[in-house]
């Protein structure tokens, strides 16, 4: 037989409850309390315990679950491509429509040929944040493509960000 108690305050513990057994051979009655586990603890290891991993979890819950995602307060807007010299670049601008401020935001740019064939692909940081209800431009470049570059289709999202 085996009994667990568990006591969350400093005093004994169900000294009543010790059982016992009689000898067969000598009728004696033997105290078993090697088959008895006692835990005592008090309220400090609660806390510890119960407490302090919940109040964790709440706080790691709301900035997991319940942070902002750019593809829903960040737009790209008035995209437009031109050819400088053997450079194409790619020019148009980020609009902010939440009550977010992003900060890092990347422009990615991946750039395919008439067949649909994927040629090359290139990226722009944005080095300002972007401030609630406002806009920022961005330029992403293509270097070495010649004239040939004019007639890739680029296809372009906004990767990388996080809210201040």
């Amino acid at each position: 037989m085996l009994l667990v108690c568990v006591n969350f305050t400093n005093g004994p513990l169900l000294k009543q409850m010790k059982p016992k057994h009689t000898c067969p051979h000598c009728d004696k009655e033997i105290s078993v309390s090697a088959n008895q586990i006692t835990v005592r603890q008090n309220w400090k290891y609660v806390i510890l315990l119960v407490v302090l991993p919940l109040l964790f979890f709440i706080a790691t819950y709301k900035v997991v679950y319940f942070k902002p995602v750019i593809t829903e307060d960040l737009s790209l807007v008035d995209v437009s491509t031109s050819l400088n010299g053997l450079t194409l670049e790619l020019r148009g601008v980020v609009e902010n429509k939440s009550e977010n401020a992003w900060k890092a935001v990347m422009v990615e740019a991946e750039f395919f040929d008439q067949d649909g064939n994927f040629v090359d692909e290139a990226k722009a940081s944005l080095s300002t944040s972007i401030k609630e209800h406002s806009r920022e431009n961005f330029k992403v470049r293509l270097n070495g493509l010649g004239k040939e570059a004019l007639k890739l289709e680029p296809r372009v999202k906004l990767t990388g960000g996080y809210t201040e």
